[in-house]
């Protein structure tokens, strides 16, 4: 695994290891809409093979994109993969929301197995995309439009980095006491 993908990806395991399954099953403020670990861990592993799959057609026709990024696409590169932020709040694509999986509960454990082996199969088809093409835009990214080697790997850990954001939110929200309810003594 690169080494900047490696570091994004070690800061989970303190977050993860050891986490039980029915830890990586409770959701923020016990509210449903907001993803558990394992949810979030799931549109990790999505986003990888999605990636891999791009990349992958681009390798067996052993030809990059022709496609040309628009001013829009332009100006979402330079903010995700210059300054490297990425907004709260934007819906994942269809393809990455979890539960596309239907994966039994796991412990924090083995979801950091799994994504480490889809950041690894992806990381290796970068490489050979570097390989064939060098530093041609080879594949498009649904919505930053096409990227170099480089970047798709500068957007992962961008991407990884932002749902660490969200993963140590939800540590701290599911390890908060719930609010008591207060009785008036008075009738």
């Amino acid at each position: 695994m690169h080494p900047v993908l490696q570091q994004a990806f070690d800061a989970y395991r303190p977050q993860l290891s050891g986490k039980p399954a029915e830890w990586c099953q409770l959701h923020p403020r016990q509210d449903e809409r907001l993803w558990n670990a394992q949810e979030l861990i799931e549109h990790l592993v999505l986003t990888c093979r999605s990636t891999t799959r791009v990349l992958q057609k681009r390798v067996d026709r052993g030809q990059p994109t022709g496609e040309h990024s628009s001013i829009v696409q332009w100006v979402l590169q330079m903010a995700m993969l210059s300054f490297g932020h990425m907004p709260d709040g934007v819906p994942a694509p269809i393809f990455a929301r979890p539960g596309q999986l239907h994966w039994p509960a796991k412990s924090g454990a083995e979801l950091l197995e799994l994504l480490r082996q889809e950041i690894d199969e992806m990381d290796s088809i970068i490489d050979q995309c570097k390989h064939h093409f060098g530093l041609q835009r080879v594949a498009s990214h649904f919505l930053l439009g096409p990227l170099r080697p480089d970047q798709w790997r500068r957007f992962h850990v961008v991407h990884i980095r932002h749902h660490f954001d969200q993963l140590r939110r939800l540590e701290k929200s599911v390890s908060e006491p719930a609010p008591q309810e207060t009785h008036s003594l008075h009738a």
